[in-house]
């Protein structure tokens, strides 16, 4: 890929996704709407990872009884 070839390529995403933006764009205004578009992007990150939901735990058997048996297990059977 050239350089005209990129700069014509974030100007096409520029102008995909602010259509008054043209040829005679400066670089600063085309700069500014990709800014735009990432902070877009990070806003619609942060509220879509809300709704995931939190990873369950792995559910242990921390009863007396386990302990119990794993205490026999570790010094024999007796």
């Amino acid at each position: 890929m050239t350089q005209a070839q990129f700069i014509a390529e974030v100007y096409g995403v520029a102008w995909a996704s602010n259509p008054d933006l043209d040829e005679a764009s400066s670089f600063q205004d085309v700069i500014k709407e990709l800014n735009s578009i990432k902070d877009k992007a990070l806003r619609m990150d942060i509220i879509v990872s809300s709704f995931r939901p939190e990873p369950e735990l792995p559910k242990f058997d921390n009863s007396p009884e386990r302990w119990q048996k794993m205490a026999q297990d570790r010094i024999g059977n007796t």
